[in-house]
Order: structure tokens, then C-alpha cells, then sequence
């Protein structure tokens, strides 16, 4: 027997054996490699590093000044604030005629990963706030989804909105307002939001049911690019502020 058969005849040998014995895991063991290389593959630095100097160029521009850090918070943020209030008016250029459409902005916390300093903002820290591509969706709600929503924010213990404003008094949002108009049951409103939310993320079940949905066809981050640059041409600086939007009253 030359060495082809025999090692065709152990291979069928270890088949029999295989198919005629149940197996089963009795014990798994995990190790973890720790790869501390420092060495530089030459070859392919040398191909990536035009590409690695564009995008370090692109990451460090400068696109709006801001005079305080903006930070996350637990009620009402500055960091949140200003967010919401730039999707606003990035929104109503975007719908151009159709801009008294838009009544309210509302994200979520962790949809913002990071602060934004005092100073510079470059197009980097705008990616290390969103680093998701996630997008901007307009939603129009009922006044009894509005309502929910409006209940959904008390659960949450605040979160980032624009054009509105509520109290919370016994864990009910009262005194609502929208753009300094109170709530009114017989009207339906516009919100701005992201594709996560409006998909039903975070429990936001009753978005999946609005009245009417536009997808607008930008990534929130390019929104945010796109507010600090206009304002940079106006020669004005971010201005972190907080206006109540949530109060708590006891």
C-alpha cells in the first residue's frame, strides 16, 4: 500500500469512528495574546501615509470657536442645548419654505459620546461627539404621541431637546410650551429626531407609529459640521447656555 491509500484508508477509518461516537464539549479554556509590537511594517506605512496626512488635516480643522465646554448633564446640558438647537436651524434650512414646519428637536443622551472643549472645535471633535452615522429623520406626531414622548423624557430623567419647554411636577410634564405656544391637544407637531429613535430605540416605541415620516437624507454628524461652519462665516461663537427647558418643581 503506498502512502495515497494508506492515508485515504486511516481518513475513512476516522470517519467510521467519528459518526458511530457522540461527542460533546466538556471544557473550554480561553488565553488572551498580548501583541506589543513596536516594529513598523515600512512597506505599508509608506502606502497609507498620504491618505493618514489627508485625514489629519481633515480631523484638525478648525470649524467654529466656542467660548465654554460643552457638556453632557443629567436634566437639561449645555452640551445638549446646543445640539438640539443647531439641528434646528441646520432643519429649517434644509426645508427652506417649509421651515415653520419644524416644531422640536429630541435625541438621546448616549447618542452623544463626548464633550466638546472650549476653544477650537475641529471636524475630529465633531466625530468623537457622533461617531455613528446615524441620520436625520423628521417625524409628525400626534398631540397624544407628543404626549408620550413628553412622558418618555420624565422617565428618562431629561434629555436633550430644542423648541420646547415643561415642567415636571410629580413625575407628570406639565406647563408645556412649543416655540412659546402652549401645547394644544388638537394639533399635531413636527419632530426632528434620529434614524435610532425614530425606529423605536430607546423604547420610543411610539415613534414607529407617527402620522408621517421624512428621512432627510444627512448624517446627523455633517448637520452639526455644517452649523459650525455657518456660524463661523457670521463671525460668531458658540455659546454654551442654560434656559430651563426642564424644570423640576416640587
Amino acid at each position: 500500500m503506498n502512502f495515497l491509500y494508506k492515508i485515504l484508508f486511516f481518513s475513512a477509518l476516522i470517519s467510521l469512528y467519528a459518526c458511530s461516537k457522540k461527542t460533546s464539549i466538556s471544557n473550554i479554556t480561553e488565553s488572551h495574546i498580548i501583541i506589543n509590537d513596536p516594529k513598523i511594517d515600512s512597506a505599508l506605512f509608506k502606502t497609507i501615509r498620504p491618505y493618514k496626512k489627508s485625514h489629519d488635516e481633515q480631523m484638525s480643522s478648525i470649524i467654529a470657536i466656542s467660548d465654554a465646554a460643552l457638556v453632557k448633564g443629567d436634566l437639561e446640558s449645555t452640551l445638549g442645548n446646543f445640539f438640539c438647537d443647531a439641528v434646528i436651524y441646520e432643519t429649517k434650512k434644509l426645508l427652506g419654505k417649509d421651515s415653520t414646519l419644524l416644531d422640536v428637536a429630541i435625541f438621546n443622551k448616549g447618542g452623544l459620546r463626548n464633550s466638546l472643549p472650549k476653544g477650537n472645535i475641529t471636524i475630529g471633535n465633531v466625530f468623537e461627539l457622533m461617531p455613528f452615522d446615524n441620520e436625520l429623520v423628521m417625524l409628525k406626531l400626534s398631540s397624544q404621541q407628543f404626549k408620550d414622548m413628553c412622558y418618555k423624557i420624565v422617565e428618562k430623567g431629561g434629555i436633550p431637546i430644542g423648541g420646547m419647554q415643561f415642567k415636571i411636577v410629580n413625575n407628570i410634564p406639565t406647563d408645556i410650551t412649543i416655540n412659546g405656544k402652549s401645547f394644544n391637544e388638537n394639533n399635531d407637531y413636527w419632530v426632528v429626531t434620529s434614524d435610532y429613535l425614530a425606529n423605536g430605540g430607546d423604547n420610543y416605541t411610539f415613534f414607529k407609529n407617527a402620522k408621517e415620516k421624512k428621512i432627510m437624507d444627512i448624517l446627523l454628524r455633517n448637520v452639526i459640521i455644517n452649523y459650525c461652519e455657518d456660524i463661523s462665516k457670521l463671525n460668531q461663537t458658540i455659546k454654551p447656555n442654560l434656559d430651563g427647558r426642564i424644570q423640576v418643581s416640587k
